[in-house]
């Protein structure tokens, strides 16, 4: 066994003691053997752990346990590291929830119905969907956060009478309802700005439903993207609107039914 080896033995059985103690002790050592001529048997000394506990009883130390005991056994500068490691860890891991969880997009307190809503005397509004004729609905949505998030679009809508493409107009912080501008294309939306969409088609059979029946607008699905998420939010329009099959005319039975609403 080597002089090295001996010290490495002795310091296991002083892992116990604050840092700077066991350090002196084990200069101590070392010091010691240095002053042991070359040919010297180490065994003569005793084993490393007899000697840890001769150590120990000439310097009034008792094995220590508990956390505190093996916070003060570690070098300062390995604990300073692990604690700023295990900070920023912590950070990361915080940011990275916050960023999966993050949806800043509202109703954007704007809307325009199709051409033919009737609002009836009891309340509410409905329109009545004549096949082929022209459908167009507005909604608009807002970035209410602090960071801009980038607009997808709208996900493919089923179990509504209507077949449409989605066109956009803005982003705009006036407010209002502008007039549709183009197709839509992906766009960046900034804190405080507003995006108007439009559904843009005609009224038509997209599912199996029997005549006089209605389906209710209430919501829509936006698609966006905030740094390295992909997620889609449900935009509430505030006001329903009701789109009836006309009284005689129903929609075949060879369509599917329409999906459930999530």
């Amino acid at each position: 066994m080597t002089a090295e080896e001996y010290v490495h033995r002795v310091n296991f059985w002083l892992t116990d003691l604050p840092w700077g103690t066991k350090k002196a002790l084990l200069s101590e050592l070392r010091g010691h053997l240095a002053e042991l001529p070359a040919d010297t048997d180490l065994d003569t000394l005793g084993t490393p752990e007899q000697y840890a506990k001769d150590l120990r009883a000439a310097a009034g130390l008792e094995r220590r346990r508990g956390v505190v005991a093996f916070l003060r056994a570690r070098r300062p500068r390995n604990l300073v590291a692990t604690v700023v490691l295990l900070a920023a860890l912590g950070l990361g891991i915080g940011a990275i929830a916050w960023v999966d969880s993050y949806q800043p997009l509202v109703w954007g307190n704007g809307g325009m119905d199709p051409a033919n809503v009737v609002f009836p005397r009891g309340g509410g509004e409905y329109a009545v969907a004549h096949k082929g004729r022209p459908f167009q609905f507005g909604f608009t949505v807002r970035n209410d956060g602090r960071f801009t998030v980038r607009i997808l679009g709208v996900p493919e809508l089923r179990g509504y009478p209507f077949r449409a493409q989605l066109w956009a107009s803005g982003p705009t912080i006036r407010g209002g309802m502008p007039l549709p501008e183009r197709r839509f294309k992906p766009i960046d939306l900034k804190p405080g700005w507003t995006l108007v969409l439009y559904l843009v088609g005609r009224y038509a059979c997209t599912y199996q439903a029997p005549a006089g029946s209605s389906t209710t607008l209430a919501e829509l699905p936006v698609r966006y993207s905030f740094l390295w998420i992909t997620a889609t939010t449900w935009i509430d329009l505030h006001e329903q609107l009701a789109i009836l099959l006309p009284k005689n005319v129903g929609c075949p039975p060879n369509l599917h039914p329409p999906p459930s609403t999530p």
